[in-house]
């Protein structure tokens, strides 16, 4: 194994000891195959990062360190730098196979310029998982920003984990991508008093999509713009190979700020695609609702989207009871859970 300790007190030192990886490759000094493990001290590193070697990578701050005190950060988005692997703070390319993040934070700070909608112009990702072959382990993990917070696809398991932002701030083309004890923060919008949305699922046709177990759904109360889980891009149709709206939320805590419908297809304007069921398309079991006052009841899901799917006990202890259950048909099952 290759092991890199890098601190923050000089400019772009992460992408530096990335470099210097890639150099010491193309000498053959390492090959490529080589597990590779970057330490980061604690402090506040002001720059984008970019991982697409198929060294497998462990980055993580110093054992002890609290995640807030060790940042990646970047203010960009697409009307500075176009494409989303440009206008994003760390990306992880096709090439990655097997990476682990733990214990430290990945924020975008850019702030919506427009004052309403999705504006391509304000997509400003904080993390970008732009691979469908290998697998990504987060672990207590810290991700901020605003619109597209975080973007998956192919594999991934977010353990124990914050993401927080306002627009679409989890979406992607998943196979599946599990969220375990995860807290799922809709912050305040900072343009104004408009709908926020958590979770946008464009996942791979037939595939479980995003996945949420055992998390909470906390949030900022709008005036009087409305707070939801999910919310349809409308594209999906029983043709199309990705685009599919599959999230289940499984054992979740979900803040009574949000609106009981769960999720939003304008009025039924917007197809939501598959009708939900215990595989795909929005499904939900056992989530309780939390109160202002902190506590927890049943949810009342007579209000859910027509769309939405509740999970019966068979349902559950079939698919989703155990992590293995969710994990068990992906590359998760070939390393150690």
């Amino acid at each position: 194994m290759l092991e890199l300790s890098v601190n923050s007190r000089s400019a772009a030192s992460i992408t530096a000891a990335l470099k210097k990886i890639r150099d010491m490759i193309m000498t053959g000094a390492v090959k490529k195959d080589t597990p590779v493990h970057i330490i980061l001290e604690s402090g506040v590193y002001k720059e984008t990062v970019r991982y697409n070697l198929t060294n497998p990578l462990i980055m993580e701050s110093i054992p002890g360190t609290d995640r807030k005190n060790c940042v990646i950060q970047a203010d960009n988005c697409e009307s500075f730098h176009k494409g989303i692997e440009n206008r994003c703070v760390f990306i992880i390319g096709p090439s990655a196979t097997n990476v682990t993040l733990k214990n430290f934070t990945i924020a975008n700070t850019h702030n919506k310029i427009s004052p309403e909608g999705t504006p391509i112009a304000d997509a400003a990702e904080a993390f970008v998982w732009n691979n469908t072959s290998g697998t990504l382990l987060a672990e207590n993990m810290a991700f901020e920003g605003r619109q597209g917070t975080l973007f998956a696809k192919g594999f991934t398991w977010f353990k124990d984990c914050k993401i927080s932002g306002n627009l679409d701030f989890i979406y992607g083309e998943p196979d599946t991508s599990l969220f375990e004890s995860c807290e799922i923060h809709t912050r305040d919008d900072d343009s104004g008093d408009f709908n926020s949305y958590a979770v946008k699922s464009l996942a791979m046709a037939g595939k479980s999509g995003f996945v949420f177990l055992n998390c909470r759904f906390t949030g900022e109360k709008r005036k009087k713009a409305s707070l939801y889980v999910f919310r349809t891009a409308g594209l999906g149709n029983a043709s199309s190979l990705k685009n599919w709206d599959s999230a289940a939320l499984i054992n979740c805590f979900v803040s009574e700020v949000y609106d009981p419908e769960l999720g939003w297809d304008d009025d039924m304007d917007l197809t939501v695609y598959p009708r939900g069921n215990a595989k795909t398309g929005w499904r939900e079991y056992n989530t309780k609702i939390v109160l202002k006052n902190g506590k927890v009841e049943e949810a009342d899901t007579s209000r859910r989207n027509i769309k939405s799917y509740l999970m019966t006990d068979d349902d559950y202890f079939k698919n989703y009871a155990s992590r293995y259950l969710i994990l068990h048909d992906t590359p998760f099952a070939l390393v150690n859970q």
